[in-house]
């Protein structure tokens, strides 16, 4: 069974093709945006000082969701596989820089490079793997369903990555001197750095877990939401839900650990002596700083 069958396009079980979906105008998206006047109305009223931060968010909702429809547009209009590949790229760089620069509070020296290279291995491989495999997708470079798939993985894994790094980079700081007293009696960095290793992956796997154990139960999940308006059949909608968060979940658990381990041997990354070593502060970008372990001069 091809993509488009699973989508409701061709045979579907249920409500496919029986009702166009509505074509939306701007002064929609103006009515919808009255709420976040009125989010901004209780954060001053509360004194949350979260206006400033929530009108540029929501300003940046709608560029960038309307850059990327124009983009998309022309991807889906012209089908071509090298348009399919470098919008895939620039995804993976987009995901990577802001979770990076612009969500995680803790750095360490290595951290853009470690995280691009596993959100863009983990997400890319996965993406492919279950646009092929799992919804039999063919082509393989079709626009319409590749971009959306990696877009959703690219956009969990970073909040996994986010999450499990935030932790892995706080608890090296807290424990530094027991990592080190391990270290001095003769334990490998894994074997010192495992439990911070573990804590992290967990904290990065909950959000997932959660996700996955009350889908369908208390909520139904944006991408059912979004194939039942399109019209797709609701069995089917269920399916394709399924799909995409077990391949979530996969994308999630190797690009955080890529990036854990990753993050366990910069902040560690020669052999402690504890004469020879010193402990430096780096605060890059004026976040919160980080401890890292540098060769003594």
């Amino acid at each position: 069974m091809d993509f488009t069958t699973l989508m409701g396009g061709k045979d579907g079980d249920g409500c496919g093709g029986q009702k166009p979906m509505v074509e939306l105008q701007w002064y929609h998206v103006a009515i919808a945006s009255t709420l976040i006047l009125v989010n901004g109305f209780l954060s001053m009223l509360l004194g949350l000082g979260l206006e400033k931060r929530l009108f540029i968010s929501a300003t940046r909702c709608v560029v960038q969701l309307t850059i990327m429809g124009l983009v998309l547009q022309h991807i889906f209009g012209a089908d071509s596989p090298i348009l399919v590949i470098l919008m895939a790229l620039l995804l993976t760089l987009l995901g990577a820089n802001e979770a990076v620069f612009n969500v995680s509070k803790r750095r360490h020296i290595y951290m853009f490079p470690s995280v691009l290279v596993s959100m863009g291995c983990s997400c890319l491989i996965i993406g492919t793997f279950g646009t092929r495999l799992a919804m039999g997708v063919d082509p393989l470079h079709s626009p319409k369903e590749f971009i959306p798939v990696l877009g959703m993985l690219l956009g969990n894994t970073m909040t996994g990555i986010t999450l499990g790094l935030d932790q892995c980079l706080s608890q090296l700081s807290d424990n530094r001197e027991k990592i080190e007293l391990y270290l001095s009696m003769g334990a490998t960095r894994w074997e010192a750095c495992r439990p911070v290793a573990v804590e992290a992956m967990r904290r990065a796997m909950m959000p997932t877990i959660n996700q996955m154990s009350i889908i369908g139960l208390i909520s139904i999940p944006g991408m059912m939401t979004g194939q039942l308006i399109a019209g797709a059949s609701v069995m089917n909608a269920a399916k394709s839900q399924q799909i995409i968060m077990f391949l979530i979940s996969g994308a999630a658990a190797f690009g955080t650990l890529s990036s854990v381990l990753t993050a366990t041997r910069a902040y560690y990354r020669v052999k402690i002596d504890l004469l020879g070593e010193r402990v430096k502060f780096f605060q890059p970008y004026k976040r919160e700083t980080v401890l890292l372990l540098e060769q003594a001069s």
